[in-house]
């Protein structure tokens, strides 16, 4: 096996590699003066078990991956890893017309090697994206990863409060939370705008609690700057954000720590100075049981 990184997962490809004490490929990426992006592998997998690491964030990151999956035709077996699945939101039609842009992403994704075997994707928007896909998809799950951070920051578990800021991350919750033992509460959320939320707290007491709010995703942070406001409001402790995927785009990062965010904690999925829970050993164990099924 040798591991093969994209350009968005770099740091993420090396960690995968040492877990594995496996070989990691060098690879050579550029631009052309017309914008067209040149990939190339300069490490030898021919007929090797190529895996292949690479989010998906951007165009950019999409069109590299498919370029990593054709010059990796002569491995004997290819398995890519996308930690995040890009446009996995956007999973339905709402107008006529319109594109179901995972779809064509996951077709795109299937038919990019004859060699490719294996998908490995970690906490998508829904699972029923994953239908699309024409070779075996399997979802990996980094709550366990979060909920263990969370228990080794040096808080009294006493005092911990798992909230999930809307009914789309109340799962992820209590994954984070239950094992541990740790309350958790959902609060209801309504979108008024694109960026603009109003969310309403529930019942469960926070006063003086450090609060932890988990998401898969966070984009603009508007969500989590109005939980965050919430919770002062109800004389909350200290206020940790926690996420899978950070992608914290525009002020994101500003506008959460103006609410009062005291950490943004988040996984490498996504690389950012942000990525404080690696799933590197997660995903090793992954590809490590795929072989000893074969």
């Amino acid at each position: 096996m040798k591991i093969v990184p994209g350009t968005a997962s770099q740091a993420l490809g090396a960690r995968i590699a040492a877990e594995l004490s496996c070989e990691l490929v060098a690879c050579e990426f550029k631009r052309f003066p017309d914008g067209e992006l040149y990939t190339r592998i300069t490490g030898d997998v021919e007929g090797e078990h190529a895996v292949i690491v690479q989010s998906i964030r951007s165009d950019s990151d999409l069109v590299a991956l498919l370029q990593l999956l054709d010059a990796a035709e002569d491995a004997s077996k290819i398995t890519a890893v996308i930690p995040y699945l890009g446009y996995a939101r956007q999973d339905k039609r709402f107008k006529p017309g319109e594109a179901v842009s995972i779809r064509a992403i996951a077709r795109s994704i299937s038919y990019g090697a004859p060699a490719l075997d294996t998908v490995y994707v970690v906490n998508v928007h829904d699972h029923a994206e994953l239908r699309y896909f024409q070779v075996a998809v399997h979802e990996l799950d980094a709550s366990p990863l979060i909920g263990n951070y969370i228990m080794n920051m040096g808080i009294e578990p006493a005092s911990v409060v798992v909230i999930a800021p809307d009914e789309g991350a109340a799962e992820l919750a209590r994954a984070v939370a239950a094992p541990y033992g740790l309350d958790y509460e959902v609060m209801e959320k309504k979108r008024l705008t694109g960026e603009e939320v109003e969310i309403k707290p529930k019942e469960l007491s926070i006063d003086g609690k450090n609060i932890v709010i988990v998401d898969d995703i966070i984009s603009t942070g508007g969500t989590i700057a109005e939980a965050t406001k919430r919770m002062r409001e109800r004389n909350a402790g200290d206020i940790y954000v926690a996420c899978v995927h950070g992608l914290f785009v525009q002020n994101a990062i500003l506008r959460m720590l103006h609410a009062g965010v005291k950490e943004i904690i988040s996984t490498d999925t996504v690389e950012s100075v942000f990525s404080r829970v690696s799933i590197a050993e997660l995903v090793a164990k992954e590809l490590e049981r795929g072989v000893e099924v074969q």
